[in-house]
Parts: structure tokens; sequence; C-alpha cells
């Protein structure tokens, strides 16, 4: 600190602490970024804004993911009209089953009426040809019976080659139905699964689509308020976090203030001290600070000289605390202060 801190209290200004502070919201400003790459369409917020969680930052240019979407999802229609189309041949490939099953019941009723007819041509030349008295029955009528049992013969031949086409017929139905639908249990053919899988990808497609739309409108994380906007429409967002960021965001709740320790004085820190603060310029508003937490892990202190040589040879302990709600600082962000925070033991 640029001055020392006030005497008062019974504090003994030869053991404190000094460090410098600066003053954050809740949890640290959040750096706000553009998932996507492109021109900004417009910007939803101003500085000073209170925004809940979900809330519509800013909007990177739409008009390619809005058509995408719209193929995406003209792609989906044209999946499961296929996929009804398909489901409408069923019912006629089982009615063709059903009257391919009945071909073959009608054929073998004629194998058997022809079969029938066979036999009783057949008895009739037996009993022609067992007369022993060649005058009790023409010549002419046995050869007539016996022409008649081979046209029998032949009846019951077509007869079983129908009732193998009827098969044949059969089979083939049911080969086509069995493409689009299990005749037993009625499940998912293999075209109608494929068919299935189409809508389900042009589902995914869409969805993916709709997320990608979803990710040009940038929203806030959180509940809180607008501290910087550092981006216009028309301007380009790049897909990174800038150093500044294009929004940002703090959250809601009592201001912060981040005190680095120098590594030298981190044996002589204790959380349950007594630490104040002055704002730069004015050492004599002495401001209360709350311990809020520590953060363990030592880094390294940022030496803004501006030099390209600069080095860091000093490591920091970040002590963070909450600015007393009733005085004017508690509004502001990136104010630095001077910190004074009573040391445990051992002098400066």
């Amino acid at each position: 600190p640029t001055t020392s801190p006030a005497v008062s209290d019974g504090i003994d200004v030869s053991r404190f602490i000094g460090a410098i502070g600066i003053s954050e919201p809740r949890g640290e400003a959040i750096l706000i970024a553009a998932h996507t790459s492109g021109v900004v369409e417009s910007v939803a917020v101003a500085v000073g804004d209170e925004v809940a969680a979900g809330d519509a930052l800013f909007i990177v240019e739409r008009s390619r993911a809005e058509a995408e979407v719209a193929l995406r999802r003209a792609d989906v229609i044209v999946a499961e009209g296929e996929l009804a189309s398909l489901r409408s041949i069923i019912p006629p490939l089982r009615a063709g089953v059903r009257s391919a099953q009945a071909g073959v019941a009608s054929a073998t009723a004629d194998i058997r009426v022809a079969e029938a007819d066979l036999a009783d041509r057949e008895n009739l030349v037996r009993i022609a040809e067992s007369v022993a008295d060649p005058r009790a029955i023409a010549a002419e009528e046995v050869d007539r019976r016996r022409f008649a049992a081979s046209q029998a013969e032949a009846r019951v031949a077509t007869a079983v080659a129908g009732s193998a086409e009827a098969e044949a017929r059969l089979i083939e139905a049911e080969a086509q139905l069995a493409r689009y639908a299990v005749a037993d249990s009625g499940a998912d053919g293999p075209e109608i699964i494929a068919a299935r899988a189409r809508v389900t990808s042009a589902q995914r497609e869409l969805d993916q689509a709709k997320a990608d739309l979803a990710l040009l409108t940038v929203r806030s994380p959180v509940a809180g308020r607008v501290l910087q906007v550092n981006i216009r429409a028309g301007e380009f967002a790049p897909a990174s976090v800038p150093s500044e960021g294009l929004v940002v965001i703090g959250r809601g709740g009592p201001v912060h203030l981040r005190v680095e320790i120098d590594e030298v004085d981190i044996a002589r820190f204790s959380p349950g001290s007594r630490a104040w603060a002055s704002p730069r310029g004015d050492a004599g508003q002495r401001i209360g600070l709350q311990l809020a937490y520590v953060e363990p892990l030592v880094v390294p202190k940022a030496n803004l000289s501006g030099r390209t040589s600069e080095r860091v040879d000093t490591r920091v302990l970040q002590a963070v605390y909450e600015i007393d709600a009733g005085t004017a600082a508690a509004s502001s962000i990136g104010q630095q202060f001077d910190v004074y925070i009573e040391a445990s033991g051992g002098t400066p």
C-alpha cells in the first residue's frame, strides 16, 4: 500500500500486513464468449442490466443455421413419409399371403379329386379286365375305360403341378411379406427397420441443427448484472475467450475483494485476523472486511511493467474478502484498494 493505516482501535501499525486488493463480483467476473464465430446480429443487453440465468445476451447471425434446420426438418418429413408408405404395403402383402394359402388349399383339393377319379377309373378297368367271357363286355368298352384311366392319371399329374405352382406363389408372397413384417409376431421386417433407422438418423440430424442454431444465441449462465459489453451489432465475434470478454457478467450478492498477500507475509497471515481496506486516493476511509475464503494455491504475482523482459519472481496467496455492504465501495467493481490485515506475529 502507498500509505500506512491510521492509528486507531489500539492497533500497532508496526504489526500489520499491507496488500493490494481488487474488487470483483462474487465468484469473480464471468467473461462471456461466442460459441460459434460469426457476425453479431444483435445485442440484447446493456451495461447495468440485471439478467437471469438463460437470458439472451447477444445473437450471432443465424440465417445459414436456420436454413440448415429447415433442410433437416424436410429430411425428417421425407423419411417419415417413406416409413408410412412402406407400412401401407403390409396389409396388401398379408392379403396376398392369405390368397396364396387359399390357392395351395385349392390345389391340394384338386389333387384329391383327381386321385379319387383316377382310382375310380382304374377300378372300372380292373372290373372290365376281370370278366372271363369276352361276350359279356365289348372290347371297345374295355379300351374306353383304359383311355379314361389314362386321362384321369394325367389330371392327377396336372393337379400336382398346380399344387407345386401354388406353393411357389405362397413362398414368394411370404418372402415379400417378410421384408416388411414378421408373419407370426407382426414385428417389423428389415425394410421397416431400415426405414425407421433413416427416420431416427434424420431426427438426430435435425436435433443437431437445432442445437447449432441455439448456440448462436449466447445466454447468461447465471443470474447477475451486466458489467461490460464489448461487442456491437455488425462486429465479428470470435469463438474464443478474449482477454476482456464480449460481455462481462457479475453474480449478485456481496462484492468481493481479492487480496494478494506477498509470500514473505504468508507465515504472518491468519484467516481470523481483522482486515480493512481504503480506496486508492482516500486513505482516510476505512472499510471493514469479512473473510470469504482463501485460495490455498500460491500463484505468481502479476507485475504489469509492460517490459518484454518482465519476470515474475514473487508469489502471492490470494485471500478473498467481502466488502461491507453498507459502504459506497460495495457497488464498485474493478477498483483498487489498499488492504491492511493484522499480522499474527513478527514484524514486517
